[in-house]
């Protein structure tokens, strides 16, 4: 059915990676159920001898040994089995896998340079983490550099979640990469390849016509509408003077008809053009994004420093057509760069609450190693969001407290009440010594004028029978409710003691660390 020659996975291998944590089993995904057809792990690399390979890991076994397994992951691969290729294969799978270079509680305890608060949070906070995923965390080259940026292009601001990120990923590699011909009883998958970085960076991709059209395609759109320069330590960017709009029938008449009718863009290359945005979802801020990341691929971003990182992050508002979170993805998670963090909400939340942080350049300047600390911050606040029974009594201050979303808990009496990590929490250690009201709930009327009347009041906290209900804080002179969730799991075990409800006023420290 596929006659593409040039690309096969003749050969069928078992490659086993021993001593998995247990619980890492889950998080092994070969397939998306979504697209079952469509294999996620992707290997497309080099061995010593220049000759590429091509793998597609397309099953998986385990074989308990006590408190770890060994993975049998069945192979398609172009090349023979013989000790070079097996041994670069298995390197490769380890990588995707996360497991040569797994993060430990010593990594992180490193990542925190000797700040003896950020150690203790991060200790006690390791020991939930171990619970559920094992004495290790995944870590490494998840993605291909290429693919990697394909990947995290599709992660932005998916219209649903994981299933838009993972159909984004579906639609551009099997509209530009080159299908695979598989062995029979595997002809029911889809394999795609793309050039790597190793072939984009020595223009070595004419093996792979589409790609080469689609490139063709990018260099000009970029040298149209990428013509503003941005000088970052030295370094220029070209940026975008507008945006694009978002969706593709402006993307046709603003963009790619006025290329076409001048000459600009061939006909395959307005076509693929087109496609490049059908892609990301007919999105062209994303196709803007995976244009701007491809084009600086030569500017080497295995050069990327620290420093420079930050200062690129701190210019992401100059930036248009480039996303910072994007690139910082695939830095981390595709380059390898351990030193890269996207700051989305769950990691600004918890720099800004559990680790009582007030900026982002703080937050890049008190760790080391960001991308494994990332990896922790994420699982936790993950495993947080979607409930996790272990991770339950922990990390309220990242969730939202109001309906519909609005307001996010942060640091507040009632969810610090209840949190288990408490006596640890630099963001908790950081407010001991604010305000809190206690206000009796038939009582629950005018709070702005409270906090007019009490100009170093922090918090206002609504109480029913003594039990914490609801939380309010101040907002430029006016009461803004932070938090009605946390109080609904309080119960009447859970009143304050009477000799701090006769008080009226009391310290932060005196709420959350109140025993009845």
């Amino acid at each position: 059915m596929w006659k593409n020659t040039m690309f096969k996975l003749n050969n069928e291998i078992k490659i086993t990676i021993e001593n998995i944590p247990l619980p890492w089993i889950p998080k092994i995904e070969l397939y998306y159920p979504d697209l079952p057809q469509f294999p996620l792990i992707y290997i497309n690399t080099y061995n010593v001898n220049n000759q590429r390979i091509i793998a597609c890991p397309v099953a998986v076994s385990y074989q308990i040994v006590e408190d770890s397994c060994n993975a049998i992951f069945t192979v398609l691969t172009n090349v023979e089995s013989n000790e070079l290729n097996n041994k670069k294969i298995k390197a490769e799978l380890s990588e995707r896998i996360g497991h040569s270079k797994k993060i430990s509680k010593e990594d992180i305890i490193g990542c925190c340079n000797g700040n003896e608060q950020y150690i203790t949070l991060f200790t006690d906070l390791w020991e939930y983490i171990q619970f559920s995923y094992g004495e290790y965390v995944p870590y490494g080259k998840f993605y291909e550099e290429i693919f990697s940026i394909i990947r995290f292009v599709a992660a932005w601001v998916p219209k649903t979640g994981r299933q838009s990120e993972m159909r984004m990923l579906y639609n551009f590699m099997s509209a530009f990469g080159e299908r695979i011909v598989m062995p029979k009883k595997w002809e029911h998958l889809e394999f795609y390849i793309i050039p790597n970085l190793y072939d984009i960076t020595n223009n070595n991709i004419s093996d792979f016509p589409k790609f080469s059209i689609l490139e063709t395609a990018m260099k000009k759109l970029f040298d149209k509408y990428f013509v503003k320069n941005i000088t970052i330590d030295e370094i220029d960017f070209k940026v975008m003077d507008k945006a694009w709009e978002q969706n593709k029938n402006n993307f046709i008449s603003n963009v790619t008809d006025p290329m076409f009718s001048t000459g600009i863009l061939s006909e395959s290359e307005k076509f693929y053009a087109e496609t490049l945005v059908d892609a990301f979802n007919r999105h062209a801020w994303r196709a803007a994004f995976f244009i701007s990341s491809y084009m600086n691929i030569k500017s080497d971003y295995s050069k990327w420093t620290k420093q420079f990182f930050v200062n690129f992050y701190k210019n992401g508002n100059k930036l248009k057509g480039y996303s910072e979170k994007v690139i910082a993805c695939f830095l981390q998670q595709g380059f390898l760069n351990p030193e890269v963090i996207p700051i989305d909400t769950w990691i600004k939340t918890f720099y800004e609450f559990p680790l009582g942080i007030d900026t982002t350049s703080q937050f890049f300047n008190d760790f080391s190693n960001l991308g494994k600390l990332e990896r922790i911050i994420w699982l936790s606040s993950q495993s947080n969001k979607t409930n996790m029974k272990t991770f339950f009594d922990i990390l309220w201050c990242q969730r939202y407290g109001t309906s519909g979303n609005k307001e996010l808990r942060g640091i507040n009496p009632i969810s610090c009440y209840s949190c288990q990590l408490k006596n640890s929490c630099v963001g908790v250690s950081k407010n001991r010594f604010t305000t809190v009201k206690l206000l009796d709930e038939s009582k629950e009327d005018d709070l702005s004028s409270i906090f007019g009347s009490n100009p170093k009041l922090t918090y206002i906290c609504v109480v029913k029978n003594g039990v914490p209900k609801r939380c309010y804080i101040r907002k430029r002179n006016n009461a803004t409710l932070i938090d009605e969730f946390s109080g609904y799991l309080l119960t009447a075990k859970n009143k304050l003691p009477d000799r701090l409800l006769d008080k009226d006023i009391i310290s932060f420290k005196e709420f959350v660390f109140s025993v009845n």
